[in-house]
């Protein structure tokens, strides 16, 4: 069956059971009965092949199919298709929803990506600020702190001259634009890496620290917590 014929009988059949389900006092809509036609179809029990071209007796057992289902009362399956279609309806994809966050970014962004790539420093004042604005760029674009920030600022050049020395700027203005802005973003992604990396580290040495700690027993016996761990040491007592 071709691809629209295969629509035109299933605006058809959904037509059918939305009309029907209208007679007996029950709203369903389009999309409910166009996702239940689709679910019955594809549920094997009911003997439907994708490769076979329906008959007129399959349509009628395919709309009395779902007609049962879209009737029944209480029906959890019901139910959870109602929700599954409401879902799928109304809120986007993990994918899109990072995809217009990403898009919003771009266009924030654009105007300070314009200025980085149109730089043509020279002078050593000139370098500096387009230093600076790749620093900016970069924290703008991790969402990783705020460029504001003289502490941030300077974690993010220090990481940044790690793997970009500002030597380096004069290769970077010589590339065609579309090359800078995707060292720009493969310098956004090692910078963000590297402090991420050193967050962690950090935070995880203070909960080392915070976990340990020497208390003396009424015993004299000195005890050392450590992080799931409880040392006792007969050997320190005081």
């Amino acid at each position: 069956m071709s691809q629209a014929r295969a629509e035109s009988l299933l605006k058809s059949i959904t037509g059918h059971i939305v009309q029907q389900c209208a007679v007996r006092g029950h709203a369903v809509s389009e999309p409910l009965a166009a996702f239940m036609v689709t679910a019955v179809v594809l549920d094997p029990r009911n003997g439907f092949s994708a490769d076979r071209t329906l008959t007129k007796e399959d349509v009628q057992k395919l709309q009395e199919l779902c007609l049962d289902k879209l009737w029944e009362e209480c029906s959890p399956s019901l139910d959870t298709i109602k929700m599954q279609l409401y879902f799928e309806m109304n809120y986007a994809s993990r994918r899109e929803f990072f995809e217009v966050i990403h898009q919003a970014e771009e266009s924030k962004l654009s105007p300070l990506c314009r200025e980085i790539t149109d730089s043509r420093g020279k002078t050593r004042g000139e370098l500096d600020a387009l230093y600076r604005k790749i620093v900016t760029y970069i924290l703008l674009r991790s969402a990783m702190g705020s460029p504001t920030d003289a502490n941030t600022v300077e974690e993010a050049t220090a990481v940044l001259q790690s793997i970009f020395p500002q030597t380096e700027l004069g290769a970077f203005m010589g590339l065609l634009k579309r090359d800078q802005e995707q060292q720009l973003d493969e310098l956004t992604m090692i910078v963000t890496g590297i402090r991420l990396f050193n967050e962690a580290s950090k935070r995880g040495e203070e909960e080392d620290e915070s976990h340990f700690s020497i208390c003396q027993s009424e015993g004299g016996v000195w005890v050392w917590w450590l992080p799931g761990e409880r040392y006792l040491s007969d050997l320190c007592q005081v």
